[in-house]
C-alpha cells in the first residue's frame, strides 16, 4: 500500500487549513477560497457563503456544494404505459456536504435550495466536516429530482431525468445550535447530527 501525504496548504494564500478525519473539501478561514482534495493534492474552486436569514445568525458553519444545472426530465411513462408531460429549465441547488441522515440531508438540501439566495464573503471562521465530493452530489441531485417526481399523482412507472451541471462553488451553511440539533439559518430547518 502506498501512502501519499497531502500539504493542506490553502491553494490561494498559503494558509494552513484545518481539517476532520475524512474531509474533501475545504474552506480557507483565511482568505475564504475553497479547495477540494484531489490525486495529486489540493485544488482550488470557486466558494460563496449563504446568508442567514434576518433575525438568525451563524454560530457555526458547515459546507456544501451549490450547483447550477440544466434539468431535462421526460419520457415519463405511467404504469399503463401512459406518457404524462415532463419539464425542463436551469435550476440551482444547495446540497450539504457534512454528514447527515439521509432524510435530513434530503429534507435541508430541499429547504435550501428552494430559499436560498443571498450570498456573500466565505466566513473567516472553521468550516469543516465536508466529505461529499462533486460526482455523489450530482448522483444527490438526481435523487432530489426523482424523488419529487415520483410523488406527482400520475402512477409514474419510469422517467428519464438529464442532469447537465452548468457551474459549481463550494458554500458555506450557516447553521445555529439547537438543543444538541442544527438549525439552519437560512431556513429554520433542525437537522440531527453536530
Amino acid at each position: 500500500m502506498d501512502f501519499h501525504l497531502v500539504n493542506l496548504d490553502c491553494p490561494a494564500c498559503g494558509s494552513a487549513m484545518a481539517a476532520g478525519p475524512n474531509d474533501i473539501l475545504f474552506l480557507c478561514a483565511h482568505c475564504g477560497s475553497g479547495a477540494v482534495l484531489g490525486d495529486t493534492g489540493l485544488d482550488k474552486v470557486d466558494s460563496t457563503a449563504l446568508m442567514p436569514a434576518p433575525g438568525r445568525r451563524a454560530m457555526l458553519w458547515r459546507p456544501g456544494w451549490s450547483v447550477e444545472a440544466d434539468v431535462v426530465v421526460d419520457d415519463r411513462r405511467g404504469f399503463k404505459g401512459r406518457v404524462t408531460p415532463g419539464w425542463s429549465g436551469r435550476r440551482q441547488f444547495i446540497i450539504p456536504a457534512f454528514p447527515l441522515a439521509l432524510e435530513d440531508l434530503t429534507l435541508l438540501a430541499g429547504a435550501l435550495s428552494s430559499a436560498a439566495d443571498t450570498t456573500g464573503e466565505v466566513p473567516k471562521e472553521p468550516c469543516l466536516g465536508g466529505t461529499l465530493d462533486l460526482a455523489d452530489t450530482l448522483v444527490f441531485i438526481r435523487y432530489l429530482i426523482m424523488g419529487t417526481e415520483i410523488t406527482k399523482p400520475d402512477d409514474l412507472a419510469s422517467v428519464n431525468i438529464e442532469i447537465s451541471p452548468i457551474s459549481h462553488r463550494i458554500v458555506a451553511l450557516p447553521f445555529e445550535h439547537a438543543d444538541g440539533r442544527l438549525r439552519c439559518a437560512v431556513t429554520g430547518t433542525v437537522v440531527r447530527g453536530e
